[in-house]
């Protein structure tokens, strides 16, 4: 593909078409929670209130301090969450060219990119006050150093990684869920050069003790069962579907309370929902089927990505069951860059090019179609 050489071009009009999406996004912003919107109650001030908030609330401080000090620059928190979100884009890019594969890590980087920009699930969260969007860019950092350790082990790299992942620890309260698996996975998956690695128990011990502020309160959201409550988004199997349509086509369905049965989605006093079929089925099955083919054909590095991910993922879906949590699509966020590299190196083992720009296109047709139709025109696709 001789287009593909044209990479920085390419790269910078996939950003530009993200841009664009999330430019759109401020027709209808999205509504802020209280509970992660506090700091606006304070005018942003530093005083006693902030940080009593900051001790009190659930969620991990970082965001807070970055959403400070860009409004302490701007005079507004109106698109704080532009800056990582678009920013993403550029570091999923990398993350596929850095992913080792014979001729084709240009072509994953770019459809990391655009997947990345094109994602109704990140453009949700680009102009609220939710720290999701710095979640994703340090979780895409967090990525991306761990494939450069494994893949040449240097001490610069060890450092940056160390550096992301405790960042990533003080943006999400369970971040750490992620960054525990992925630093272990990384020392039992990463046998060669191994007297080149720094040494890397050091971050297992630098995440452990950054996890020690959060400490009091996992211990108070286990030992007490209503301390979180999670009747208003109740588990059931479903959701985990809408995991996949959440984070893979237009459609979101489970960002704080997802409808309790999938296959009503579908199909509804034998009526069919045509526009979930088409808009929310078709991408998953694609992005399904991708991540499958990515693992059936994989190296030692897949193998590495799939345990850190069905990990992480177990984890967080025994604490929905046992209903410490919700199941929202969002608190898997750390997993979004990993499966957004899996689909996009499946789609690059793919070995008819004239099947690569069908399903390509298909995807890219159904996620812009429904955003535009969405976004622009205020149109209901869905029955």
């Amino acid at each position: 593909m001789d287009l593909i050489k044209n990479n920085k071009v390419l790269l910078t009009l996939i950003v530009l078409l993200g841009f664009a999406l999330r430019f759109l996004a401020i027709k209808n912003p999205v509504s802020y929670w209280e509970t992660e919107s506090f700091i606006h109650s304070f005018n942003l001030d530093y005083h006693f209130n902030f940080f009593n908030a900051l001790k009190t609330n659930s969620y991990a401080f970082l965001y807070y301090y970055y959403q400070k000090i860009w409004f302490m620059i701007f005079k507004t928190y109106n698109y704080a969450a532009l800056v990582p979100n678009l920013g993403a884009i550029i570091v999923m890019y990398f993350v596929g060219k850095n992913y080792k594969t014979k001729n084709s890590s240009t072509l994953i980087g770019l459809s990391c990119a655009l997947i990345s920009a094109i994602s109704s699930f990140l453009i949700f969260f680009c102009l609220s006050a939710k720290t999701y969007s710095l979640v994703f860019l340090l979780a895409s950092l967090t990525l991306l150093y761990s494939i450069k350790m494994f893949e040449e082990p240097s001490k610069k790299n060890f450092y940056l990684l160390t550096t992301f992942s405790i960042l990533l620890i003080l943006s999400h309260t369970i971040g750490f869920v992620y960054v525990l698996f992925n630093i272990f996975g990384l020392i039992a998956f990463k046998i060669k050069k191994k007297k080149e690695h720094p040494d890397p128990y050091m971050v297992i011990i630098a995440s452990l003790i950054l996890c020690l502020p959060l400490i009091p309160f996992l211990l108070k959201m286990f030992s007490h069962p209503t301390f979180i409550s999670t009747w208003w988004s109740p588990f059931n199997f479903g959701n985990i579907f809408y995991l996949f349509t959440d984070f893979f086509s237009g459609v979101l369905k489970n960002i704080s309370n997802a409808p309790i049965n999938f296959y009503n989605q579908i199909i509804n006093n034998n009526n069919i929902n045509y526009g979930f079929l088409f808009f929310a089925i078709v991408p998953m099955i694609s992005a399904i089927y991708l991540i499958v083919k990515a693992n059936l054909e994989s190296k030692r590095i897949d193998k590495y990505f799939l345990v850190v991910t069905l990990s992480t993922f177990l984890t967080i879906l025994i604490s929905a069951i046992a209903q410490k949590i919700p199941f929202l699509t969002k608190y898997y966020i750390e997993l979004y860059p990993i499966l957004i590299l899996m689909v996009s190196n499946g789609w690059a083992q793919l070995s008819s090019k004239n099947q690569k720009v069908a399903l390509g296109t298909i995807y890219i047709f159904m996620n812009l179609f429904y955003i535009v139709a969405l976004k622009i025109f205020n149109i209901g696709l869905l029955s």
